[in-house]
């Protein structure tokens, strides 16, 4: 009994963090998914967690927010203002994070690597302050 109870909490813990999170706010829609990406030419594999920002009016928005990232359980940004972010949308504009994306900072947050890389992993997240104008 006590195997399928350990067993239960296991799966609805991990679909909370690979849970989507949608934010709406003045027009504006944040959206959030779990990708891998896996670059060898450049070394590089992981997953991220992708952020799409859709501007859904016929005016420029001005979106800017921060993240909360537990790594192991910790949170690792709170009270840290570097992880605070600004877009500008143009009218009916859509962002979508992609694998190292070096334009658009704040579009992913680093999940995990392989676990002979490093064994941090993302345990959860939020977007906070999330302010439209």
């Amino acid at each position: 009994m006590k195997l399928n109870l350990s067993i239960l909490a296991i799966c609805f813990l991990g679909f909370g963090l690979n849970a989507q999170k949608n934010i709406e706010s003045n027009g504006i829609k944040i959206s959030t998914k779990q990708i891998n990406c896996n670059i060898p030419a450049q070394g590089y594999e992981s997953d991220l967690i992708q952020l799409t920002i859709e501007n859904q009016t016929n005016s420029v928005k001005t979106v800017t927010y921060s993240f909360e990232l537990y790594y192991d359980g910790e949170c690792s940004t709170c009270g840290h203002e570097e992880y605070t972010y600004t877009q500008i949308l143009q009218p009916k504009e859509i962002l979508v994070g992609e694998c190292l994306d070096r334009t658009h900072f704040g579009l992913t947050i680093f999940h995990h690597m392989p676990a002979h890389l490093t064994k941090t992993t993302l345990t959860d997240f939020n977007i906070k302050n999330v302010v439209v104008k």
